[in-house]
């Protein structure tokens, strides 16, 4: 599972966003910011500030929710799916116990705090893929407050589609797969080189 702090600082990149910008949100100094992005001072007192501002997204009220997401090798971050829903969970440490569990499908894999329109964006352009018409139902909250479903069966369920979907975007690395389209497509990208 990836870093906190390798987390952090890839949503500090995605969200353009400078240390000293960071440091001015949260009213402490640059070196400061620095040290809670590292992981060289405990984040605990400032987790929900932090959070808040590198969350993926447009702020909305209140805090962020968190999202079970990818940090690949490059720095790039995705949102996870369970199939053709997206759970968020109220809870970072539900979100976090989550994601040790499927820690074994994807060694990238990590929370990402996220403003719910930005879940529902990421929502539409994955059944977009699909010629498919998303449903806002299928982006929803878990919080453990359900008393029909209980909280250990939902996150089970969850935990399946999560699964399943690391299993599957991990063709994506699959060097032999990727040999395979570089093969295919070599020729086309070397004949659009500048002579």
């Amino acid at each position: 599972m990836r870093d906190e702090a390798q987390v952090w600082l890839a949503l500090l990149r995605r969200n353009a966003v400078s240390v000293a910008d960071l440091a001015g949100q949260l009213g402490v100094t640059r070196q400061h910011a620095h040290r809670l992005l590292t992981g060289r001072r405990p984040a605990e007192t400032q987790r929900l500030e932090l959070d808040s501002a590198l969350a993926l997204g447009v702020p909305g009220n209140g805090h962020p929710l968190y999202a079970i997401g990818e940090l690949d090798d490059s720095g790039e971050l995705d949102l996870v799916p369970a199939g053709d829903a997206q759970p968020l969970f109220a809870d970072r440490h539900v979100a976090m116990s989550l994601a040790e569990e499927l820690e074994g499908a994807s060694p990238h894999v990590c929370v990402l705090p996220v403003w719910p329109s930005y879940a529902w964006r990421n929502l539409v352009a994955f059944h977009a893929a699909w010629g498919a018409q998303p449903e806002p139902r299928k982006v929803f909250v878990v919080d453990g407050s359900d008393d029909d479903v209980p909280l250990d069966a939902l996150l089970k369920e969850i935990c399946t589609g999560l699964e399943a979907t690391l299993r599957a975007r991990a063709l994506g690395r699959d060097p032999a797969f990727l040999h395979d389209v570089d093969s295919r497509l070599s020729g086309y990208t070397d004949a659009r080189l500048p002579q």
